[in-house]
């Protein structure tokens, strides 16, 4: 038998877009300055402040989600804040811990629903504010869109964001996929993101070959992020090889299209996965599918394809579409689930 496919593994498994490739490749010409001072990096940095709306901002790059998520948050906070997260946040569950490590601030995480805070939580988590035998809340990090495949509605994240500033909090987004969010509401990217202070700009999900980006929205509250960006490796010498990348697939709105690609594979997949009578986890909002399947169906399901338990204790296993999911994987993953369902026995 063949290798399991990993077309559903991960959107960090897909390859790289092309345009990503030509875009480092017309950067391979001559000598440029370093260390972000060059003209390409200038112009993809002007890109995203004009996408999102914020021209006042400052734009850093990094060359994983993980170092932007830890540069974006170690910068806000001193030893003695908090960070507010969600119950399944990456930067608590998936980044080994380096926010704490770097910062030596503390994550707080508070329950939600598939990663979506009711605001109601940030008034429960700031009632210790100004004891000094607890952690001070400073910043609160959300994803878009979240961790379980879920994404914010404009006025839910405005509404939140709007009551984390009226409690003296910063406001973080994890974009990582961000453009899934944005493709999938049809919104502007500013709505997607709402007033919140710094962002995580995804790209390597969204077919980059490695590159993330922070968009600091008010700068005033993270004096020192260069610093923090250059002490955990994350200001490239030859920063045009990840900034190209930006420019080329935001020039002509690949960034959005790809991700809207991947959506539409994932509404494939997930309406296939209901109408063979399985169940989602969890609502299938961008570009991942949540469904829960019994031990043997998951069983021969890795036969073809690996896919992802983010809960060993749970029955949910993760399909994630990329710009490059065809018609074909998606189909083919179902003949085995409508196989698998058909050669088990029925009560």
């Amino acid at each position: 038998m063949p290798s399991p496919s990993t077309a559903f593994a991960s959107d960090n498994a897909a390859p790289a877009h092309p345009k990503a490739l030509e875009a480092i490749a017309a950067a391979n010409s001559g000598t440029l300055l370093s260390y972000g001072s060059d003209p390409i990096t200038q112009r993809a940095a002007d890109r995203i402040k004009a996408m999102f709306d914020s021209p006042d901002a400052e734009v850093l790059f990094a060359f994983t989600g993980t170092g932007a998520n830890i540069i974006a948050l170690a910068s806000a906070v001193r030893p003695w804040h908090e960070i507010l997260c969600t119950d399944i946040a990456h930067s608590l569950l998936d980044e080994a811990g380096g926010p704490v490590l770097v910062s030596g601030a503390s994550l707080a995480p508070l329950p939600s629903d598939d990663g979506i805070l009711d605001p109601a939580q940030l008034d429960r988590r700031i009632t210790r504010r100004g004891d000094v035998h607890h952690s001070q809340p400073r910043i609160v990090t959300i994803t878009q869109s979240t961790e379980n495949g879920r994404v914010w509605r404009p006025d839910a994240i405005a509404e939140f964001v709007d009551r984390a500033h009226e409690l003296d909090l910063l406001v973080h987004v994890d974009g990582s996929r961000v453009a899934n969010a944005i493709a999938a509401l049809g919104s502007t990217p500013a709505e997607a993101i709402g007033d919140a202070d710094i962002v995580t700009v995804g790209g390597t999900k969204n077919g980059m070959l490695f590159g993330d980006a922070i968009l600091v929205r008010r700068p005033e509250h993270f004096r020192g992020i260069d610093f923090v960006q250059k002490q955990i490796g994350h200001l490239a010498s030859k920063h045009r090889y990840v900034s190209a990348q930006f420019d080329a697939m935001l020039a002509d709105g690949t960034w959005l299209t790809t991700a809207a690609h991947a959506n539409a594979m994932a509404a494939r997949l997930s309406a296939g996965l209901t109408g063979l009578g399985l169940t989602l986890a969890s609502a299938t909002d961008a570009n991942e599918v949540f469904v829960e399947l019994d031990a043997p169906t998951l069983s021969a399901v890795r036969e073809h394809f690996v896919v992802h338990v983010p809960d060993p204790h749970q029955p949910a296993a993760r399909f994630v579409c990329s710009w490059a999911t065809t018609d074909d994987d998606v189909d083919t993953v179902l003949a085995v689930l409508r196989r698998t369902g058909s050669d088990r026995p029925h009560r």
